[in-house]
């Protein structure tokens, strides 16, 4: 059976198509690189490589799932052969797809990096929506509850079942500066906060090597203080 012409469309054989996607390809890199001038992000910083990297792996997601869905619509009509590029191009699909989310988590760090530099302000498209995120009230008050809520387990005395479940920090650490943590807490509540302080105690919480998850009490009291600096910062 003869392979419909759908693929063919895919692949861009034609001339025209060919010359579309490469006037379309220029014109949009040429936009890109006018606007890192504008903003002052240099092509090799790494946040402009982490975005090419989420780029690249979007169009090879779409080019795939084009080809899985030209497959499906090839099998339904009775085309035996579509059935071995379906399975194909299903597990090509689910490996972009964890290659996808790897690739974002890696841009968002690459934009926290940023805002922790003070340039919060930048006018990128990426640095403004992670900006707005990080001062949402619903982060802001999610963050807000975790440290509340690790705060007073640490407090609390383990007893009965408790006592198995071991917390992923050192509750004789976080004990010693729960008076800290309810603090950042309320700051994170009155809405007034930086957020380059909001980012800072994110990363604070959310990587497993800060010093909240180790043993040194007084580097996990400084980057405290660090961070109700800059949480403060807002307020100003």
């Amino acid at each position: 059976m003869r392979r419909p012409g759908f693929f063919r469309l895919v692949s861009g054989r034609g001339a025209g198509f060919s010359s579309w996607r490469g006037r379309g390809f220029r014109a949009g890199r040429a936009r890109l690189e006018a606007d890192g001038r504008i903003v002052g992000v240099r092509r090799d910083h790494p946040l402009a490589r982490a975005t090419d990297a989420v780029r690249c792996i979007g169009r090879q997601w779409n080019h795939v799932a084009a080809v899985l869905v030209g497959s499906v619509i090839a099998r339904a009509e009775g085309g035996r052969w579509a059935s071995g590029l379906i399975c194909s191009a299903g597990g090509v699909l689910v490996v972009l797809s964890l290659l996808f989310a790897v690739r974002v988590q890696a841009r968002r760090d690459c934009v926290t990096d940023v805002i922790l530099e003070g340039r919060e302000d930048l006018r990128v498209a990426v640095v403004q929506r992670e900006r707005r995120r990080l001062v949402s009230d619903r982060h802001r008050l999610g963050l807000a509850r975790s440290l509340e809520e690790m705060a007073r387990e640490a407090a609390a005395p383990r007893t009965g079942r408790a006592r198995l479940v071991l917390p992923l920090f050192e509750p004789r650490v976080v004990a010693q500066v729960a008076d800290e943590l309810l603090e950042l807490g309320g700051v994170l509540r009155t809405g007034r906060v930086s957020a380059r302080g909001v980012a800072c105690l994110e990363r604070l919480v959310s990587h497993a090597t800060s010093p909240l998850y180790g043993h040194d009490v007084v580097a996990l009291r400084v980057e405290l203080r660090r961070v109700r600096g800059l949480l403060k910062e807002g307020a100003e």
